[in-house]
């Protein structure tokens, strides 16, 4: 059948006006589900974990996924316009996912990220990339007591409720 499912006679049945309400009904449900999505930074030991984080990109780019991923990443040292620059883009964000992998505890970036996300209001989770193993998780997470949980995009979506 064509017309999206309905049989022919059923298609041609409809009056424009119909079909225009039709159209409108299915263009607010995607501008909903877009609108309730969530802009989200992620926060991750550059050196060390660049790989995953794009994995995580690219599984965010589904729609059932709960998050935007957009990067936000600041490729500068560790200095005042750096703090500046992660803090505006923090201020565009609703949450915080920190991903954690062998050497992200060890990160002074992620640390502070964390920090000023918290001075902000936001939301922080840690999300293990690995769910094999079980990597030290960066001391502002616990210092907060942000949850913790595997690489999993149900369990994700529920944290950022």
């Amino acid at each position: 059948m064509g017309a999206g499912g309905l049989g022919l006679d059923q298609f041609h049945a409809k009056s424009a006006d119909e079909l225009r309400r039709e159209v409108r009904a299915r263009e607010d449900a995607t501008r909903k589900r877009v609108s309730e999505q969530r802009n989200v930074f992620v926060s991750f030991d550059v050196d060390e974990d660049k790989r995953q984080v794009r994995l995580l990109a690219s599984q965010a780019k589904d729609e059932r996924f709960p998050f935007r991923f957009r990067d936000y990443s600041v490729k500068e040292r560790i200095e005042t316009k750096w703090r500046q620059k992660v803090a505006e883009k923090l201020e565009q964000t609703s949450a915080m996912i920190v991903a954690i992998g062998e050497h992200t505890h060890k990160s002074k970036s992620v640390a502070w990220e964390i920090d000023e996300a918290h001075k902000q209001g936001k939301k922080v989770i840690g999300v293990r990339m690995h769910s094999d193993m079980d990597h030290k998780v960066p001391s502002a997470i616990s210092e907060h007591g942000d949850k913790v949980i595997p690489w999993n995009a149900k369990q994700i979506a529920k944290a950022l409720e």
